[in-house]
């Protein structure tokens, strides 16, 4: 199953950024509850992306399945961070971050292209509220 993020068409916004994360302590990196959650993650102090970074995004339920997915798409130099930040982090966490809260540390399961979808982890895909949620920060 393939964990990504972001959503919504972007303005630029300084209150959101992606970072590398990790579920074990990373010496300099800081230990951030993740909300709505009693987990935590440790963070890294490093942005790997910015809402600059992302071009558009929209929720997609296709009909034949009713699977919840957020379609992303990335700037050119977005994709090329994106990429990185997968390929350094698979089978890792990275963080969403909204004014120094972590909102969503999902896993990366692949690379990540320049259009992407954020899957989630239930049954059906990204929770409704997830969908939401991650809607509302990015607009």
């Amino acid at each position: 199953m393939i964990l990504l993020l972001f959503a919504g068409v972007l303005q630029a916004q300084s209150r959101l950024s992606i970072h590398a994360a990790s579920a074990t302590p990373v010496e300099g990196w800081e230990r951030i509850q993740v909300e709505h959650s009693s987990r935590f993650v440790w963070v890294s102090p490093t942005a790997a992306l910015t809402a600059t970074d992302i071009e558009k995004a929209e929720p997609v339920v296709p009909p034949d399945d009713g699977y919840r997915v957020i379609v992303i798409t990335f700037t050119d130099e977005g994709a090329m961070k994106a990429r990185d930040l997968s390929i350094a982090q698979r089978d890792k966490l990275i963080a969403l971050v909204v004014d120094n809260k972590v909102v969503w540390a999902p896993t990366i399961k692949s690379e990540i292209a320049k259009e992407s979808v954020l899957t989630g982890s239930t049954p059906m895909g990204l929770s409704q509220e997830e969908v939401e949620r991650i809607m509302s920060i990015l607009r």
